[in-house]
């Protein structure tokens, strides 16, 4: 018989034109969609089978590789690279211009947790739109905010905490995660991670100082700032701190499965903090080698370790070696690789787009118009008006009857602003890179318009130091060899560099004294009677002179974040 295709049937050209027109009007039967490759990718089987079925699938190689912070793809399952720890504190950091807010101390002062929740909506967005142009490098593990309590007015890091109250620190930790994880009841925008756990104020010898902490200090103050974001489901982890707690590395405090994890019925992942795992073979001198710190880590609730920036050969060597000597087994691995996968999960990464409504947010939503609408809204809600009297009178004339704020651009002709940062604005360590700033001096003037001439000045006597046998001025260095130098006073500690990743170790606020009658941050010399208004644009403690006739305090220069200090690496 011959082959089909060799098989030729002539037709009457009637009767193909009506099986052709047959075949186009004939219905056809929908096409059956496609079987998930894995179980995993199935978005209608319960998570944890998934999660099972995907950390089931994992060469031991493969698990080792995935617990450090940048986890590789793995390409025979189709699983993409994923990396942890993008910084959105009050916006997203270090990424490239975006819309800034104000700084967490200043959110705080708002006391408006709906407005806060906004705000980090708004931040998750964001962190959405940068992830849309880098899906591997802009990850969407936020670790944010930070809950560390603001016991100290000395603490370099009180700007980025809320208060020193731990019941107003959960309240607004929670509504600002509530607004980065987004509120679909499935899938995360972001998966926040509180920082940092436990008991952590101190930058100096941060990674040797115990913090010594009673039962009741424990439960009622520390476990009381970080359970409310955890238990209301709102954050989805926590980073642990360099210091040691009770004499204890908080890289391996036990608390964290035993305590933290009870809070809440979904699985956490636990990050360390940055360098943190080799502190325990370093500094700490905790353990003797890294498999056995490793391991300690893992076995206390750490799934994610923060080493050696996006080189993972140190963690994967160790936590191999550890499988090796009996100090980890494959079930304390699995279980961590449950915590990170439960994150990964839940952020939509191994369903179809269609499902989730948070993967079709663009760029276009970064610094949006409504962004800076809501920023703007935030930095007018966080100022506190600390006195706004009326003028005083001069001599033998009557008092003024309206308090001088706001100023009127129709009675106020000449304005001072005087203060170190009366003219500048700075960034912190995690503010986000501005689109635009705008100083104090600058904001007054476009207020007042061309009718009011408004000036500055720091208010700050400079001192510097001449050698009186050459009548040269000490550098730096410790030379002589300048025939001038500026010594600046009162600048921002903490601020971010642009010429180092890694930061520098700035001056005290408090190691810095000045001449003459003005204030820790702002001030200047006013005479009787004078009105004097003065706006204070600082994170930590200053000594306010009780002549003002108007004072203000703000987490933000205009619209824009101020803070003091710089810092080593570290987060």
């Amino acid at each position: 018989m011959p082959s089909a295709s060799v098989i030729r049937v002539r037709a009457p050209r009637a009767w193909l034109a009506a099986a052709v027109t047959a075949v186009l009007i004939a219905p056809v039967a929908p096409a059956r969609a496609a079987e998930p490759a894995y179980p995993f990718r199935d978005p209608d089987l319960p998570l944890a089978a998934r999660i099972d079925d995907l950390v089931g699938r994992l060469t031991p190689a493969e698990k080792i590789s995935l617990l450090h912070q940048y986890q590789p793809a793995i390409p025979r399952l189709d699983v993409g690279a994923f990396r942890t720890g993008t910084e959105a504190l009050h916006g997203v950091a270090w990424l490239g211009e975006t819309t800034v807010f104000p700084q967490a101390i200043g959110l705080s002062t708002t006391w408006d947790p709906d407005l806060i929740r906004r705000v980090g909506g708004a931040v998750g967005r964001e962190a959405r739109g940068f992830h849309a142009q880098d899906p591997a490098g802009n990850g969407l593990n936020v670790w944010a905010p930070v809950v560390n309590l603001l016991r100290d007015p000395r603490w370099g890091r009180n700007e980025e905490g809320y208060s020193e109250d731990p019941y107003l620190t959960g309240v607004m930790s929670t509504a600002y995660s509530r607004g980065l994880a987004g509120d679909h009841p499935t899938y995360l925008q972001t998966a926040p991670t509180l920082k940092h756990y436990l008991a952590n104020n101190n930058e100096v010898r941060r990674e040797t100082t115990s913090s010594v902490l009673p039962p009741r200090l424990l439960h009622d103050y520390e476990y009381a700032a970080f359970r409310p974001a955890i238990a209301a489901g709102a954050a989805t982890g926590v980073m642990t701190s360099y210091n040691l707690v009770n004499g204890r590395p908080a890289t391996v405090e036990p608390s964290l499965d035993a305590e933290v994890r009870t809070w809440t019925d979904r699985d956490l992942m636990v990050v360390s903090d940055a360098y943190a795992p080799g502190n325990l073979t370093g500094p700490q001198a905790y353990h003797a080698t890294q498999a056995e710190a490793n391991a300690a880590a893992v076995k206390a609730g750490v799934d994610s370790f923060t080493q050696d920036g996006d080189s993972a050969a140190s963690t994967v060597a160790a936590l191999t070696a550890a499988t090796e000597q009996g100090l980890l087994s494959w079930s304390d691995v699995d279980d961590a690789l449950r915590h990170i996968f439960s994150v990964r999960f839940r952020l939509g990464e191994f369903d179809p787009p269609g499902r989730n409504p948070y993967a079709a947010i663009t760029p276009d939503v970064i610094d949006s118009p409504e962004h800076r609408r809501l920023a703007r809204q935030a930095a007018d809600a966080q100022l506190v008006l600390l006195k706004n009297a009326p003028p005083a009178a001069a001599a033998g004339g009557r008092r003024h009857q309206r308090a001088l704020l706001p100023l009127a651009a129709s009675d106020t002709r000449r304005v001072a602003v005087v203060g170190p940062l009366a003219d500048t604005v700075y960034t912190d360590w995690y503010s986000g890179t501005p689109p635009y700033t705008v100083t104090p001096r600058q904001g007054v003037a476009a207020r007042l318009g061309a009718g009011a001439t408004v000036v500055g000045g720091e208010g700050v006597d400079r001192i510097a130091l001449r050698d009186v046998a050459t009548g040269r001025y000490v550098t730096a260095t410790g030379t002589t060899d300048a025939d001038a130098v500026t010594v600046r006073g009162a600048r921002p500690a903490r601020r971010r560099s642009s010429t180092s990743s890694t930061g520098a170790r700035g001056c005290s606020p408090c190691a810095a004294r000045r001449t003459g009658a003005t204030s820790a941050t702002t001030g200047a010399r006013s005479s009787p009677g004078t009105p004097s208004p003065t706006g204070g644009m600082c994170s930590s403690s200053s000594s306010w002179r009780p002549s003002r006739t108007a004072r203000t305090r703000s987490g933000t220069p205009a619209t824009r974040p101020a803070s003091r200090g710089s810092r080593p690496t570290g987060t």
